[in-house]
């Protein structure tokens, strides 16, 4: 081999663990890893919210198999920058066994950061079988940290 292509190995293989060791020597910091302030509280159920996504209706914990959705609304504070907001709905167990403890949705949303706060609402409609009789809930979490929780029955 020409000696002069062996400087230019041994370079490159200098050039690449340099590089490699300046990746690995780096921290990076994903949203999981940031500090969370967020706080979730007042975390309502009910079948319509308004413009400022407060409940209109009356807040309930159970609702009939024909309700064609239904919302959870919710107050954000204390956001922390680029927060990911995950809302689960599960069904825990009932009429069908089958789908024990199964989501049967989820929404993500990044929450505006800063110190001010506001309410959120999401909503799930009913599902093309319909709703299972059983008992249910919805769990809030925050760069999946579990905030809340919310239970709810469909009789």
């Amino acid at each position: 081999m020409n000696p002069k292509h062996n400087w230019y190995y041994i370079l490159l293989i200098l050039i690449l663990t340099i590089a490699l060791t300046g990746m690995l020597g780096c921290k990076t910091e994903s949203v999981d890893n940031k500090p969370d302030t967020t706080k979730i509280s007042d975390v309502a159920l009910t079948t319509a919210v308004d413009n400022d996504s407060k409940p209109t209706d009356p807040v309930k914990t159970v609702f009939s198999t024909n309700t064609p959705a239904i919302y959870c609304s919710f107050k954000l504070s204390d956001i922390s920058p680029e927060a990911m907001i995950k809302v689960s709905w599960i069904y825990i167990s009932g009429e069908n066994p089958n789908l024990q403890n199964a989501i049967i949705d989820e929404t993500y949303s990044i929450a505006s950061g800063g110190s001010s706060s506001y309410y959120l609402a999401i909503y799930v409609d009913k599902p093309a079988s319909g709703w299972y009789k059983g008992d249910y809930k919805v769990v809030l979490s925050v760069n999946n940290v579990d905030k809340a929780t919310a239970p709810f029955k469909i009789e």
